[in-house]
């Protein structure tokens, strides 16, 4: 089968001809017509060699042929190819398909094949060094009327929506809240009013009951909300505080916060900025650097503080990126497309998206 004898190492001449046949056969059975003519070097050297057996190694010097050109010599004798040379350099022209020994050859499978071997070895690689998308969970922090008493006393930890409701039910089981002459009613007991209504103007009187349903809204209401992001190219989990929209009849509903990417003009220039990669968990300056390489892009970082006196920063490239980036941010990191944000003004954006052909990441 062409890998015994340590692979090729230790072959006869007898062994290593019949190898070379067996490799020359499964690489002409893979090539095309349209690809003829081709120099017998990079023929040898780019079909022959992957079309080996895999774990065998072809070394023509040790066949009866000793050379390529003594080799293939052979096969025109036999009328399987013709060759011809010009100009120092000698062409596989013709295979001659017909041929007996190329009409009863029965090729190996490709992943039997050494150039087989390292596609797969390669797909491997590659796909351990693609991250996974960025999964996102929605976490919880009490509001501060309800520690101690509903929750620990814990303001670091953050709980889960299925925890909170656990929390909820337990507290009302454990201090025997449930009203039993009127069904689904919530006794308020002094701790649980308070974590409901604390710091709410009321007109009137605070309520005595409520129905269970009712409890849980407004329980659910007072907590504050944030998101976990973990996977893509994050190296550990990051949580952010969610953003709220204020829908029509004023309820507030916590939604995931993304990145923003902006086409504007700035001091008479087009350009396009990126802000909020903080939720990545990625450093601007090397995430610039990188846009830089990958799309020979001039990029330049201006950091800034927030109303509440936190720094943020925001990524420059000079022209219209807009597309480029939303789908570098969704394919390389795994971001949700429900994350990326995109406002580009008619006329200020990219007709088609750039590809990144000299990019490498780790």
């Amino acid at each position: 089968d062409g890998s015994g004898a340590m692979g090729g190492l230790s072959m006869s001449p007898e062994e290593m001809d019949a190898l070379l046949l067996k490799a020359f056969l499964q690489a002409v059975k893979g090539l095309k017509e349209k690809e003829l003519p081709v120099e017998t070097s990079l023929f040898y050297a780019q079909y022959m060699r992957p079309a080996r057996p895999k774990g065998s190694i072809l070394d023509i010097k040790k066949s009866s042929h000793k050379k390529l050109a003594t080799f293939l010599g052979f096969l025109c004798s036999e009328g399987i190819i013709r060759v011809a040379s010009s100009k120092g350099q000698t062409k596989l022209t013709e295979v001659k398909r017909n041929h007996p020994l190329l009409k009863e050859f029965t090729p190996l499978p490709f992943e039997e094949t050494a150039g087989g071997e390292k596609a797969l070895e390669e797909e491997a690689a590659a796909s351990a060094k693609t991250p996974a998308p960025i999964e996102i969970e929605e976490r919880f922090r009490p509001h501060h009327s309800m520690y101690g008493t509903l929750f620990p006393d814990d303001r670091q930890a953050y709980y889960s929506a299925q925890e909170c409701r656990t929390v909820l039910s337990e507290y009302i089981e454990k201090e025997g809240l449930v009203d039993p002459m009127k069904e689904g009613s919530i006794v308020l007991d002094p701790h649980l009013c308070d974590a409901l209504f604390q710091g709410e103007s009321h007109d009137g009187p605070l309520p005595t009951h409520l129905q269970r349903h009712e409890v849980v809204k407004r329980f659910a209401a007072r907590l504050n909300a944030f998101f976990l992001m973990q996977g893509g190219s994050m190296k550990k989990g990051n949580i952010v505080p969610a953003k709220y929209v204020t829908g029509p009849g004023g309820q507030k509903t916590p939604m995931v916060p993304g990145v923003s990417i902006k086409t504007e003009n700035r001091r008479g220039h087009n350009c396009t900025i990126l802000r909020g990669l903080e939720i990545l968990g990625v450093d601007p300056e090397s995430f610039a650097e990188e846009m830089k390489v990958a799309f020979a892009a001039s990029t330049s970082v201006e950091s800034q503080t927030n109303s509440v006196g936190k720094k943020t920063f925001e990524v420059m490239m000079q022209g219209y990126w807009d597309k480029t980036l939303a789908q570098h941010l969704h394919q390389v990191y795994k971001l949700p497309k429900v994350c990326i944000e995109v406002h580009a003004k008619k006329g200020q954006s990219e007709k088609n998206p750039k590809s990144a052909s000299n990019i490498c990441r780790s």
